[in-house]
């Protein structure tokens, strides 16, 4: 399976270092000029940079304008749009090391062997039946 088709950002638990970053990403970005709806949906389509599909800035800004226009057309109320530049520093503004690790692979850590082997115990002792105390 390539590299690209791998479905990382779901199917795996964010490491603590990356959870504290990214907690600290989100109140770094918190601007009070839209509302915090708004600071949602400008969030999600910068931290979607980090996915393996590996999308452009530009691509992810262009599809932030068009669900901003689609819900506006639905609601009848005007959203506000981000500039390109806000949202290019948005994106850029992400913890480097988690945008890495989610686009280009990540490496293999201390972390991630403990991981696996608490799955590993987890599994075994699922599949392990139980005797009755005597």
């Amino acid at each position: 399976m390539p590299q690209n088709e791998h479905l990382r950002p779901h199917s795996e638990k964010i490491q603590p270092g990356h959870q504290n970053r990214l907690r600290d990403w989100l109140q770094a970005s918190s601007k009070r000029r839209f509302s915090e709806d708004e600071l949602k949906l400008h969030r999600c389509a910068a931290l979607a940079y980090a996915d393996p599909r590996r999308p452009s800035i530009r691509s992810l800004y262009q599809m932030l304008g068009a669900m901003l226009d689609h819900d506006g057309n639905l609601t009848g109320i005007a959203l506000n749009c981000p500039s390109y530049e806000y949202f290019r520093r948005l994106v850029l503004t992400l913890p480097a090391d988690y945008v890495d690790h989610m686009r280009y692979g990540r490496g293999i850590g201390l972390w991630d062997i403990v991981d696996d082997a608490g799955q590993i115990i987890d599994d075994i002792a699922a599949a392990t039946p139980t005797l009755p105390h005597s």
